[in-house]
């Protein structure tokens, strides 16, 4: 799998990988990662992350759709500033979309794993 953060690309060939890789952050206790498998980009995992904030969104190898993250909603901000890069560009997402660190990461390993959607959270279409 290729995975892509502030940090740049890398191949990652193992669970225990993904997991390392996730755990990186190297600016304002944030990151931006991208997982792909193909030269296309699609399927496509990409996860904002801000301290214990994230956001996912997947895209779809057959053009079936994009879908965000869809979290519990427990934020009582509307929404949450995440960055896009280590210089501070930001980029603020609905607080409907955030998840757990957990859920992000079991996310990010079944996606390694089955190069589909993951089903161990939920989603909405975009």
């Amino acid at each position: 799998m290729y995975a892509n953060d502030f940090n740049g690309e890398i191949v990652i060939n193992k669970e225990s990988q993904v997991i390392e890789f996730i755990r990186n952050r190297p600016a304002f206790n944030a990151n931006q990662f991208i997982f792909t498998f193909e030269g296309s980009g699609a399927p496509q995992l990409c996860a904002f992350v801000r301290d214990d904030y994230c956001v996912l969104y997947f895209l779809d190898a057959e053009q079936k759709g994009t879908f965000a993250s869809y979290g519990d909603d427990n934020i009582r901000d509307e929404t949450v500033t995440f960055y896009e890069d280590v210089h501070g560009a930001e980029v603020v997402l609905a607080s409907t979309m955030v998840i757990t660190v957990k859920q992000m990461t079991d996310a990010c390993t079944e996606f390694f794993k089955t190069k589909t959607r993951p089903t161990c959270i939920k989603w909405m279409e975009l």
